[in-house]
């Protein structure tokens, strides 16, 4: 489940590439008089949503539309921010400032069983290896003994596909403990993998940005993008993708990374008589 916003620029203004945390503040103002919510704040899994970029990326000139797009598991929070973005239409990130024109709500699907299809990565996925997972997959983790990489070890291409891909399958799962269907086994709890094709988007696989998680806190991180290919195998799959759909891939989802968006969706095919 998604909102989708549309968003009029009230002044011209430099397109902020590292508005993450910005962008993450001026979504949890539509949580911030319900104390279920405010006692996740803090926590490492939040509420359980995901943001686009703001879109197209870009110069912004005064009276250009763009939009943004939240993405979330929780039928709850869908309505909390239908409610909030219709009656507060003032959306500001830093110097970019837009008004709330219009507020959609959206529920892509993957499909039924023997569908096929694609998904792409609309922001950047986030994976830090901690010193275990590195360890588990052989990697060199002489950095992190040096401090040279703080406590985690950002993925590569060179360590390989294993360590990103057990990444998104964990944090799935987390996804699926916390807020997912319990009629349903996890991620983890299966053998066959997510998606059938893995490929990156840029030619350099990963890409550095800037990232300020606190106010006080500056910070590199390197970030990959991918298209995604599925074959629905049954209903337990539909489900992972459907949630991967809802609450993005990767790690420090809320603060917009990971985010998914379905390019292309077809039906199984008919099988001859």
């Amino acid at each position: 489940m998604r909102v989708e916003l549309t968003l009029e620029a009230l002044a011209d203004a430099a397109y902020d590439t590292s508005a993450h945390h910005k962008i993450r503040g001026r979504i949890w103002r539509a949580f911030q008089n319900n104390d279920k919510y405010i006692e996740s704040h803090g926590t490492d899994h939040g509420i359980g949503f995901v943001f686009s970029n703001i879109f197209p990326w870009g110069e912004i000139k005064e009276g250009d539309e763009r939009y943004i797009r939240i993405a979330t598991p929780r039928r709850e929070v869908i309505d909390e921010l239908l409610e909030h973005f219709n009656d507060h239409r003032g959306f500001e990130v830093g110097q970019m400032r837009f008004e709330v024109t219009d507020v959609t709500g959206h529920v892509p699907q993957v499909g039924e069983p023997g569908s096929t299809g694609r998904i792409d990565t609309g922001t950047g996925v986030f994976c830090a290896l901690s010193r275990e997972m590195a360890e588990k997959h052989g990697l060199d983790t002489s950095k992190i003994e040096a401090g040279d990489s703080e406590t985690k070890l950002f993925w590569r291409p060179k360590h390989g596909m294993e360590p990103l891909q057990a990444t998104i399958r964990r944090s799935l799962q987390q996804t699926h403990d916390q807020f997912g269907d319990d009629y349903y086994d996890g991620p983890m709890e299966v053998d066959e993998p997510l998606f059938t094709e893995v490929e990156p988007i840029k030619d350099e696989v990963t890409y550095p940005v800037h990232f300020q998680p606190a106010t006080a806190v500056d910070r590199t991180v390197i970030l990959s993008k991918w298209r995604l290919g599925y074959r629905v195998r049954d209903d337990a799959h539909r489900y992972h993708l459907n949630l991967a759909l809802d609450s993005g891939i990767g790690q420090r989802r809320e603060h917009g990374f990971g985010f998914l968006n379905l390019r292309e969706q077809n039906p199984p095919r008919a099988t001859k008589p």
